[in-house]
C-alpha cells in the first residue's frame, strides 16, 4: 500500500507541476476568452470529459471543489448540469471510498497514532454518524473523501451515510455553484 500512496503522491505532484508550468508559460490558457474559444463547437465532448473527470477525481483524492470550480468556468450557463454532474461524481466517488475500506486496513491510510483514535471515531460514528457526516460534508475545509473512508471502515449504515452525505454536499455544491457564478460575473 505504501507504493500506492507514493505513486499517487507523484501523480498528484506531476499534475500540479504541469498545471503550474502551463500557467507560467501559457497564461493565455487560463483566460475566459481561451476557454470560450475552446468550448466553441466542442461542448458535448468537453461535457463528457468533465463528467469523467468528476467521476474519477476521488481515485486520486482530488478535492471535489477543484472540478466544480473548473466546471463553473467551463459551463457558466449550465448550472443545472454542473449540480447534477458534480453530485453524481461526489456520490459515486464516495461509495467507491466507502467500499474501499473493506479492501484496505487502517494501517494503509493512517499512522499508528491515528489508528489508536480510530476506535473512538468508530464509537462516535456508530452513535452520531448521520450528524457527523452531514456536518463534515458541508464544511469546505475538511476532506470529504476521508469521512467516506472512515464511514466504510467503521461500518456505518450505508443508507444513513449516503443520505447525510447527499444533503451536506448538495448544500455545499449549490452554494459553490451559485456563489461562484456570481463571483465570475462580478470579476469577469
Amino acid at each position: 500500500m505504501k507504493k500506492y500512496r507514493k505513486a499517487l503522491k507523484y501523480i498528484w505532484l506531476s499534475l500540479l507541476a504541469t498545471v503550474l508550468l502551463l500557467y507560467i508559460f501559457r497564461p493565455n490558457y487560463f483566460t475566459s476568452e481561451f476557454l470560450a474559444n475552446a468550448l466553441d463547437g466542442n461542448e458535448q465532448l468537453i461535457s463528457i470529459v468533465y463528467v469523467a473527470f468528476v467521476l474519477l477525481r476521488s481515485l486520486f483524492f482530488i478535492p471535489s471543489t477543484l472540478p466544480l470550480l473548473i466546471g463553473i468556468a467551463l459551463f457558466p450557463d449550465r448550472l443545472d448540469f454542473l449540480l447534477i454532474a458534480n453530485m453524481i461524481g461526489i456520490m459515486g466517488g464516495s461509495i467507491l471510498l466507502y467500499y474501499a475500506a473493506n479492501f484496505f486496513t487502517p494501517d494503509d491510510f493512517f499512522s499508528s497514532k491515528q489508528i489508536k483514535g480510530l476506535q473512538k471515531v468508530k464509537e462516535k460514528i456508530n452513535r452520531y454518524g448521520f450528524s457527523i457526516v452531514l456536518v463534515w460534508s458541508f464544511i469546505p475545509i475538511v476532506p470529504t473523501d476521508l469521512i467516506c473512508y472512515v464511514s466504510g471502515a467503521t461500518k456505518m449504515n450505508l443508507a444513513k451515510f449516503l443520505v447525510s452525505l447527499f444533503i451536506g454536499e448538495l448544500l455545499l455544491v449549490s452554494l459553490y455553484i451559485f456563489t461562484g457564478k456570481e463571483l465570475i460575473d462580478l470579476f469577469f
